[in-house]
């Protein structure tokens, strides 16, 4: 895949920070793009500690992500080791190592520029439609919202303040004709509150007005 409607300057980036060519500055506008020891990669890296096939960024959604192909040393985004060939969506200023060898720094000029907020009238929790994100105070989720529980949020922020019912949660999150029992609905509700309780337990985000729904209140 290639980015073809962005201009140059918006075009995210890698730096070698550490290991390779240091301070290089790697432009991705062809996906995959591959990381590793072997000569047909896109970024070729010499170091012992590096795979042959080692990573891959990946271009979908208007998101970078980074994949682990079971590289032995392992892929690291900020320190925190990835899970092998499961992608990891990329933001601005992360930090990848690959097996300890090779630090390269991501940058996406356009992300920071196009990302449209939910306007909430009070601030604190603050959700990123285009890149699926969630703040909490300036600090980003991570690692990011499942798919259902960034639906289920987004739900509720739209309508901050106002009751959701259980209803309206089963027809936005799971697809039309899906039989979605009381138990899995209340899973996904428990699982979005522990992580933003994780995130910041002074504030209780979603209550639960017994017999109507859930309620979205932002920090006052």
């Amino acid at each position: 895949m290639t980015i073809s409607e962005r201009s140059h300057s918006s075009e995210p980036y890698l730096t070698v920070v550490e290991g390779g060519n240091s301070r290089r500055r790697l432009a991705l506008t062809n996906f995959p793009y591959t990381l590793g020891r072997a000569r047909d990669c896109g970024l070729v890296l010499d170091q012992n500690g590096v795979s042959r096939l080692h990573a891959r960024l990946d271009f979908e959604h208007e998101q970078v992500t980074v994949t682990d192909l079971g590289s032995t040393n392992g892929t690291y985004v900020n320190n925190q080791r990835i899970e092998a060939h499961k992608p990891r969506r990329l933001k601005s200023g992360d930090v990848i190592n690959l097996g300890g060898e090779c630090r390269l720094e991501f940058d996406d000029p356009a992300a920071t520029a196009t990302i449209p907020l939910v306007n909430l009238a009070i601030p604190g929790l603050v959700l990123e439609e285009g890149s699926a994100a969630v703040s909490i105070d300036g600090v980003y989720l991570d690692p990011p919202l499942s798919p259902g529980q960034f639906v289920l949020l987004h739900l509720l922020v739209e309508r901050a303040g106002t009751v959701v019912t259980r209803e309206e949660i089963r027809q936005t999150v799971w697809a039309e004709g899906e039989i979605v029992s009381d138990q899995t609905l209340d899973a996904l509700v428990s699982r979005l509150r522990r992580r933003l309780e994780m995130a910041d337990p002074t504030h209780e985000y979603i209550t639960t007005r017994r017999g109507f729904g859930l309620i979205f209140m932002n920090k006052v």
